[in-house]
């Protein structure tokens, strides 16, 4: 079986962010020097733009970040 296989999820917005937060804090201990850098923490990265790419998207337009 190969392991290249998409998934979709759909959280709510605030389901979103907060597994965001989570996985920040979870690479933060590593260095952003690809060389030191474990494959599985550059993937978390990845993943960590593409939530904050959505959630970004999904905002509504009068959302007031305070």
């Amino acid at each position: 079986m190969s392991c290249n296989i998409d998934i979709d999820l759909k959280v709510n917005i605030h389901t979103a962010a907060a597994v965001r937060q989570l996985l920040f804090i979870e690479q933060d201990m590593y260095t952003y020097d690809p060389k030191c850098t474990p494959d599985r923490i550059a993937r978390i990265r990845d993943f960590i733009v593409q939530i904050d790419q959505q959630i970004e998207a999904n905002l509504p337009k009068d959302h007031d970040h305070d």
